[in-house]
């Protein structure tokens, strides 16, 4: 079961980012970037490397996978932290946004007893920190 949502969580995120992409209704008044690079962007990117590492590896590369994997499902966790904030605070949600935070959640509790508890934590913080202070985030008015 946990391979399956392995492959089929990360391609229902992509396809929320590429239907968020060509969306022109719903979420048109709220946009973000990290680093400068659309949120979208990141959000596609991510769960293709997420879905890239569920390709069975050599013996020897399984632990520095699952950690690899650790520290982006906790520090995406933590960011997503941060961006659901951001909504709340302007009161202006976006459905694709919120999905796509959930299909992080599942992923990051489906993976939370074999992670190491130690660098979860400190990804997650790093995470909430890395967004806090590098997101930038707009709502414009619909009229």
């Amino acid at each position: 079961m946990i391979k399956i949502l392995n492959i089929v969580l990360p391609v229902i995120g992509m396809g929320l980012m590429l239907y968020y992409e060509i969306c022109d209704t719903v979420c048109a008044s709220i946009s973000g970037s990290f680093l400068g690079i659309d949120l979208k962007i990141i959000g596609i990117l991510f769960m293709a490397v997420l879905l890239i590492l569920t390709i069975p590896t050599v013996p020897f590369l399984k632990t520095p996978i699952a950690h690899l994997r650790t520290m982006m499902l906790a520090g995406a966790v933590g960011g997503e932290v941060i961006l659901v904030r951001f909504q709340v605070v302007h009161e202006t949600f976006c459905p694709y946004c919120l999905a796509f935070g959930f299909c992080l959640l599942i992923l990051f509790a489906i993976h939370f007893r074999a992670m190491n508890k130690y660098l979860a934590g400190a990804s997650f913080l790093a995470g909430i920190g890395a967004f806090a202070l590098l997101f930038k985030g707009s709502v414009l008015p619909l009229y």
